[in-house]
């Protein structure tokens, strides 16, 4: 499975189609499985653009063909030790993010590489 960062979502709705790294990423691995963790939704939210209908019912459309994962206890554990034992400040979204994968046993795929480079037992997707 691959769990797509808040970043890979938004730069999907920003560009046109073809110049999506999310499409790019759907074409380069058709048989995946794609999730999301419902962190990220919040984060999707918080933007203002989902207050226009067309433009939120766009971002539902891209969220009901991936697989929603929970935070749980298990998620809110890792994600604790992570931004405990990161050498560098981790917010609580990405500390979520990251966790999230790692308890899907998935692969991340973010475009903000440098937010979750050093964290143990993350796998990074690059296309």
């Amino acid at each position: 499975m691959v769990i797509l960062d808040t970043s890979v979502i938004i730069d999907h709705l920003r560009r046109p189609p073809k110049a999506s790294f999310l499409i790019k990423l759907f074409e380069s691995r058709p048989q995946q499985i794609f999730g999301v963790s419902v962190v990220a939704i919040q984060e999707l939210y918080e933007g203002k653009s989902t207050k226009d209908e067309i433009k939120e019912n766009h971002l539902l459309s891209i969220l009901g063909t991936l697989e929603i994962l929970p935070y749980n206890t298990e998620v809110a554990k890792l994600a604790g030790k992570i931004a405990r034992d990161s050498a560098i400040p981790i917010d609580f979204a990405d500390a979520a993010v990251a966790a999230t994968a790692i308890i899907s046993d998935g692969e991340l795929f973010t475009l903000n590489e440098k937010h979750f480079k050093n964290i143990p037992d993350l796998e990074l997707v690059r296309i």
